[in-house]
């Protein structure tokens, strides 16, 4: 395979060290992940009216969630990587672009080909937040990196759980287009906000480029991802999902045997056999798997109608799930406190048992609103502590040239498990009857985040924390 060689530009730095963080530097990374995580669900709310506007069907207005989520799942380590070759801060500007021109392209959109061109664009954002903490993995150590990270894990949930009420209520009040709009002027402000707080770091010398290996992630992401999340609506046997299958395997393979022989692999093997981040990325696949159960679990429980739900309407539903949503963000800052006065493995594990409490919790008093209400919250605080934890093990892990891609393959795993979390969640759902569906959806939560628990007991003891 062929690996063509392009020189790094050096940044305006003229030492090759990181320049000290100036005033906002956080806010304006926290404003570039806040863009992306609110544009994964403010489109939820208005998938009514797209369908109707664009005449289209159920599968078809789905595309639009599906596009993103591609798009996103090859971006954020492709992008991640190119950020340790030729500058993180350079990089999240390009992904903030696209993301900008995507929502334009979107706004104007006259039909459905044109909205999901937009929306495979702005896909590029999902790049924010592994760019972000790498840049303050370069810039900050110690305690400082960790409360940094600790904003922009929260800043994950918080803006998935915002954009749900911003979305709902846009919805209500003007037409469709605006969503879009509104995911201009965010990305357009944290451009604005970046370059001008976030200061460059040099990269000198050369890198190589492994064209071949982005190609085949591509084929092995978009392989996998199109078995998991269209094999309900194109049938588990149609030929689409059979060649999905396939791709994706041959995709894995060649991959596997391409990043061993390259000079500058996308995906360094070795080192993500590393203890700490196999470790680290198998907790990213079940922080994105379990809280999605509750994602697609709780919505429905709340508005089946009674007595096996509680009848509610989609805008009391977002308003009833928000707390969680605010404890999620509120988490992810506490981590850090956590993490000063223990082992990151005892975080790691507390994280993930609040989550199953959570679980079991809302398994136990299901039709129970206050209970539903504090054991929401209850999870997301161990996804707001989680998500940060497992940041920071990819960090210590890592050395500086190769946490932007690292953290990058963390966030697609991620992706990943919430894939798998959706059709799972309507599966045992389905196959249960009234409540019970929901009780054994929950439970099997719970069995995946005690799993977590386990994986986070084994991390080592003596790693400590790179730049201490």
């Amino acid at each position: 395979m062929t690996t063509d060689t392009l020189p790094v530009v050096a940044s305006d730095q003229n030492d090759g060290g990181p320049a000290s963080p100036r005033r906002w530097f956080v806010l304006a990374l926290a404003l570039a992940v806040l863009t992306y995580s609110m544009m994964q669900t403010m489109l939820l709310p208005v998938l009514p009216a797209l369908q109707s506007a664009l005449h289209t069907d159920g599968i078809g207005v789905s595309w639009i969630l599906t596009a993103y989520l591609l798009s996103g799942a090859v971006a954020a380590p492709v992008l991640g990587s190119f950020g340790d070759r030729f500058g993180h801060r350079r990089m999240l500007l390009i992904a903030m672009g696209v993301f900008v021109a995507g929502s334009v392209v979107a706004a104007v959109a006259p039909n459905l080909s044109v909205i999901l061109i937009g929306r495979v664009l702005q896909g590029a954002s999902t790049a924010s937040f592994p760019l972000a903490l790498a840049i303050v993995g370069t810039h900050l150590a110690g305690d400082a990196r960790r409360s940094a990270t600790g904003w922009l894990s929260g800043t994950v949930g918080l803006g998935a759980g915002l954009a749900l009420v911003i979305g709902g209520i846009i919805a209500s009040l003007a037409p469709w287009q605006v969503l879009f709009w509104v995911g201009a002027v965010f990305g357009a402000a944290s451009m604005l906000l970046v370059a001008i707080s976030v200061p460059s770091h040099a990269v000198h010398g050369q890198a190589c480029v492994d064209f071949a290996g982005i190609g085949l992630l591509a084929a092995l992401l978009v392989g996998v991802l199109l078995v998991v999340s269209q094999a309900s609506s194109w049938g588990i046997t149609s030929p689409g999902i059979i060649t999905s299958a396939v791709v994706a395997v041959l995709a894995g393979i060649a991959l596997f045997v391409v990043e061993r022989r390259v000079p500058a692999p996308l995906l360094d093997l070795p080192v993500l056999w590393r203890p700490t981040i196999a470790i680290g990325n198998l907790l990213a696949v079940l922080l994105g798997f379990v809280p999605y159960l509750f994602y697609v679990g709780m919505p429905l429980l709340l508005q089946t109608p009674q007595p096996a739900g509680a009848g509610m309407g989609p805008q009391a539903t977002g308003w009833v799930m928000f707390p969680g949503t605010i404890v999620a963000f509120i988490g992810g800052r506490f981590a850090s406190v956590l993490m000063r006065r223990m082992r990151s493995a005892w975080v790691s594990a507390l994280a993930m048992a609040l989550i199953a409490v959570g679980a079991v919790g809302i398994a136990l008093w299901p039709h129970d609103l206050t209970a539903n209400i504090l054991f929401y919250a209850v999870m997301g605080l161990g996804a707001g502590i989680g998500t940060t934890v497992v940041a920071d093990l990819i960090a210590q892990g890592s050395e500086p040239h190769e946490l932007g891609g690292l953290l990058g393959v963390n966030g697609v795993l991620r992706t990943v498990g919430s894939s798998f979390g959706a059709p799972i969640a309507m599966l045992i759902i389905a196959g249960g009857s009234g409540v019970g569906g929901f009780v054994a959806l929950f439970l099997v939560a719970a069995l995946a985040s005690i799993l977590g628990v386990v994986l986070s007991m084994c991390l080592r003891s003596g790693s400590r924390t790179r730049g201490e």
